[in-house]
């Protein structure tokens, strides 16, 4: 059975005090020891978890092991995949450059975690790694929700610039770690969200959705944080928490009518079977980010540890520079799509937007304009006490600055984790 949370409730996890590194485990999920006695069956399988393992190899280096959970599968999340993670690139990557020295064992498909609890599971040092979009981090990280605020970054290139930009690891990511143990590990390629709708929902609007004024009675199942939630609602459509998981079915059955999610990840979803329509309102930040356990990256030899950073840099900087053809050659950001592309491929509508249009998405949720909406993501950033004030308004210069390259494709990751452990 697919449940829907309530939207007339304040179901947000966003309300919810984070656990901070030195806390029990207040969201649900088991304590380290708790866990791994439950891993009878996928030990047996050769699936293992909480593996922070050291030991001496055949040549008597030492040999670091580790565990990092995602719920994406390598079929649809391949660097040459319509929705690439740098992952298994990565896991391959580090064992040939090291000779077997380092090994990164990555489980996919839910297999030791998902996407709304793999990152709260690296924080607790059940795994040393795991997955969480931006979004769905905010389960244990409520204040990267300023990272979603709508139209917060004018294009993809300006998300990755300035998410990974040396400022913002010296004025966010390092007082991040210092108050939840965690760093961004590796980056997907960046996008920014649309709205996936249904037959039904076509239905509903009878036609196009171009307009806000066309998401009347639609229900569209949002992540699990409250700015697209405040966004969909200002617009006019319900906007109802539904896992992943259901998202399938329940847009077959009528439970929801679409969702908020960026192209790439919807289709290697399985999103694409029951979409009927896109509409391209680019309006928050996607990105996928594999997160890391600082203790345990400080707990690694130098050498090690210097490895681990510069293939996790440079193949993250791969991926993002792949974006705009992934967009345009894989997913099929065009009306019509190319034939040959995700969207092409299962005949789904494409709604590109003029810039009349765009505006009238943009400027009911734009915090320019609409601060007191995101009051709450304001306040917990500025509790925070960053080296900067007015956080908000430091990201949006940054990401509007005339260094942005004009094409992710010219994004360079100048600035990466290992240089700023040291500063813990």
């Amino acid at each position: 059975m697919i449940r829907v949370t309530d939207d007339t409730t304040d179901s947000d996890s966003t309300a919810r005090e984070s656990p901070r590194r030195d806390s029990p485990n207040t969201d649900g999920t088991p304590t380290r020891r708790a866990y791994l006695g439950t891993l009878g069956t996928l030990a047996a399988t050769g699936v293992s978890a909480g593996c922070i393992d050291v030991t001496t190899g055949a040549d008597g280096d030492d040999v670091t092991e580790f565990t990092a959970g995602t719920f994406a599968h390598e079929g649809g999340h391949c660097m040459d995949c319509v929705d690439p993670s740098p992952g298994w690139a990565i896991s391959e990557e580090l064992e040939e450059r090291s000779g077997g020295d380092v090994v990164m064992n990555l489980h996919g498909e839910d297999q030791v975690c998902d996407s709304t609890t793999c990152g709260g599971k690296a924080q607790q040092g059940i795994l040393e790694a795991g997955y969480a979009s931006i979004a769905n981090g905010n389960n244990f990280w409520p204040e990267n929700n300023i990272w979603l605020l709508p139209y917060t970054f004018p294009n993809r290139a300006s998300l990755s610039y300035t998410l990974f930009d040396e400022r913002i690891w010296e004025n966010y990511w390092v007082p991040f770690a210092q108050q939840y143990g965690i760093f961004p590990f590796y980056a997907w390629s960046p996008s920014l969200r649309n709205l996936l709708l249904s037959e039904e929902a076509t239905e509903i609007a009878d036609g196009r959705v171009r307009t806000p004024d066309d998401l009347e009675e639609i229900r569209l199942r949002r992540s699990n944080s409250r700015p697209p939630k405040v966004a969909l609602e200002e617009w006019g459509a319900t906007a109802p928490e539904l896992s992943w998981g259901d998202t399938v079915q329940g847009m077959d059955t009528g439970v929801v009518h679409g969702l908020e999610t960026w192209s790439g990840v919807g289709i290697a979803g399985g999103m694409d079977e029951v979409v009927d329509q896109v509409t391209l309102v680019d309006f928050m930040a996607g990105q996928g980010v594999m997160w890391v356990s600082t203790d345990w990256l400080q707990s690694l030899s130098d050498d090690h540890r210097e490895l681990i950073a510069d293939v996790t840099r440079e193949l993250s900087e791969s991926v993002i520079q792949q974006t705009d053809e992934i967009v345009d050659e894989r997913v099929g950001h065009a009306d019509p799509p190319p034939e040959d592309t995700g969207y092409g491929e299962q005949d789904i509508t494409v709604n590109d937007l003029d810039d009349d249009e765009l505006e009238q998405w943009r400027d009911p949720v734009d915090p320019a304009e609409n601060p007191g909406m995101y009051e709450e993501e304001l306040e917990r950033v500025e509790a925070m006490d960053l080296p900067v004030d007015d956080f908000y308004d430091y990201i949006w210069e940054i990401a509007r600055e005339s260094s942005v390259p004009d094409s992710a494709a010219d994004v360079t990751l100048d600035a990466w984790w290992g240089e700023y452990l040291e500063q813990l």
